[in-house]
């Protein structure tokens, strides 16, 4: 799907959601005043938590002055309730008479409601495109070998003028460019191609044939991700566009809402999915655990006060388990009052954000929040060299995944690989070189499993990988489609090169009656080295 679909995509769930929201606030301004005919305590508390939840969805949904209004006739009933029968009896004609006038406001509101906003056009650029603006075509040709041994797309251009042309039309998502050109003109005073690279959002990468200060500087300023110098490292240029290409289109963490205002949850799901974070909306109170544990979120963004149960209650049953201690939990509520925010985050929440929020505030709230927990994490799971998961936290992905293989019937496959002969590459190129092998072997697997898979450096040169609901061949293709692809690198070390190989077992849950996830590692092993014996080189 092209970008320009996806944002009209998008614009299209955004009106639609609010068109339902707007259609029933007739409806619920109706059920209030109903309440409001008996002072009823019961009745008083449904129109504190009607009111609260309009208050939050009102200005949410861009009616702020009905938000506005609904806030007030939540602190008036808050009043009315505290009261005796007979000061109640003399209050609640206050009360009626404000939420007939939220009713008025709600008639008007609908009767203004205007067309949509259209988004901005999307961008121009192909994901996972990288162009090369270079006058040697030998390197052109080189780096254009290996970076579609990535599974980049790479298209070519020897002067600024035939890469300014081809972005009228269209844009890469990394431009990887020299500064200077054979005939001296410099990068940097390419106006219009940087001006139309900036508005398409496509990275930029330069080379220089001499490192220095000012040189510098004006790639900082012009906003390039990263400076190399000649003779280029063509495994960190690699490593780099990978990185960059992996973050632009990654999605940016996982939230998990729970929220009883469906439409409301729906449309901040849709505000984070527009931002590239991906989201679950709690399906039933009493399953949470479950769906938590299923999702894996990376953030909880949960409203105050629901029907059943609140989000106190909630939170504190959350940390009773010991896998679910370290999630974040956010409470996302129309409650103003900072002492009772203070006491339901004692039950275990982490923040408080107040309703209504601005879609960009959400996002921005959101991201530096996910931000925080995804540093947290990678430290503790993230190994420093590769950026792939530990040891520890693979093995733990296969036993996660091993339950859910058990529980659904679903197929999954262990994936177990090592570098061959690289006792040799160190001995002869040395530990640094070695590593560099390493790392591209490591973002090789990243780049060419799905978002659902999991990479691990187990141990040295040995890789695990993990594969929910894929068969034995599905995972032996995929694994010989990397093999192949590493055996296209190139490495260099001083004015030697060289290429390497690996060897990989591969088991399924469907081949055996497996008891459980280490007796699935404990075979792929053996079917790692069982390719070992047979030459290496290969997939067993």
């Amino acid at each position: 799907m092209s970008n320009s679909k996806s944002k009209t995509d998008l614009s299209a769930a955004f009106a639609t959601l609010r068109r339902r929201f707007e259609a029933g606030l007739p409806e619920r301004s109706a059920k209030m005043l109903a309440l409001t005919e008996q002072p009823i305590d019961r009745n008083l508390k449904d129109v504190m938590a009607e009111a609260h939840k309009l208050a939050g969805a009102c200005g949410t949904f861009g009616q702020s002055v009905l938000g506005s209004l609904a806030r007030q006739i939540e602190q008036l009933a808050l009043e009315v309730d505290s009261k005796d029968a007979d000061e109640r009896l003399q209050a609640l004609p206050g009360l009626r008479q404000l939420v007939l006038e939220f009713d008025l406001a709600v008639n008007t509101a609908l009767q203004q409601v205007g067309s949509e906003e259209t988004e901005d056009a999307g961008k121009l650029h192909q994901p996972d495109t990288v162009w090369l603006l270079l006058p040697s075509a030998t390197l052109a040709e080189e780096l254009t070998r290996q970076l579609q041994a990535f599974g980049h797309k790479v298209e070519c251009f020897s002067d600024f003028n035939s890469c300014l042309t081809r972005l009228q039309s269209t844009a890469p998502a990394v431009l990887f460019s020299v500064i200077h050109a054979k005939n001296g003109d410099s990068l940097f005073k390419q106006t219009l191609l940087l001006k139309l690279l900036k508005q398409q959002r496509s990275r930029l990468l330069v080379l220089s044939d001499r490192d220095e200060f000012a040189l510098r500087i004006n790639a900082v300023q012009h906003r390039a991700d990263a400076f190399f110098v000649s003779p280029l490292d063509i495994a960190n240029m690699i490593a780099t566009i990978s990185e960059l290409l992996e973050h632009g289109t990654r999605q940016s963490g996982r939230v998990f809402i729970v929220d009883d205002d469906k439409l409301l949850a729906q449309h901040y799901a849709l505000v984070l999915n527009s931002a590239g974070i991906e989201t679950h909306i709690m399906a039933n109170t009493r399953q949470i655990i479950a769906e938590l544990v299923a999702f894996q979120p990376d953030l909880l963004l949960m409203d105050m006060y629901m029907p059943e149960y609140s989000g106190a209650e909630l939170a504190g049953v959350i940390r009773q388990y010991p896998s679910l201690k370290r999630l974040p939990i956010v409470f996302l509520s129309s409650e103003i009052n900072k002492a009772l925010q203070l006491r339901a985050m004692a039950y275990g929440a982490d923040d408080f954000l107040t309703k209504p929020i601005d879609d960009a505030q959400l996002v921005q709230a959101v991201k530096t929040r996910l931000k925080r927990s995804l540093q947290l994490k990678n430290l503790i799971e993230k190994d420093s060299l590769t950026a792939l998961i530990k040891h520890s936290a693979i093995k733990a992905a296969a036993e996660l995944e091993f339950e859910r293989s058990q529980r659904y019937d679903k197929p999954f496959s262990v994936v177990m690989l090592d570098i061959d002969h690289f006792k040799a590459v160190n001995d002869n190129y040395g530990h640094a070189t070695g590593d560099m092998v390493i790392t591209a072997l490591a973002t090789l697997l990243r780049k060419r499993i799905r978002k659902t898979d999991k990479a691990g450096r187990y141990g040295g040169e040995e890789f695990m990988l993990v594969l929910p609901n894929c068969p034995r061949q599905q995972a032996v293709t995929l694994t010989g489609h990397i093999l192949d692809a590493f055996r296209q690198l190139n490495f260099t070390a001083g004015a030697k090169h060289f290429s390497c190989t690996f060897s990989a077992g591969v088991i399924s849950s469907e081949e055996n009656e497996f008891s459980n996830a280490d007796q699935m590692i404990e075979a792929a092993d053996k079917a790692l080295y069982q390719a070992k014996r047979a030459g290496r080189n290969q997939v067993c």
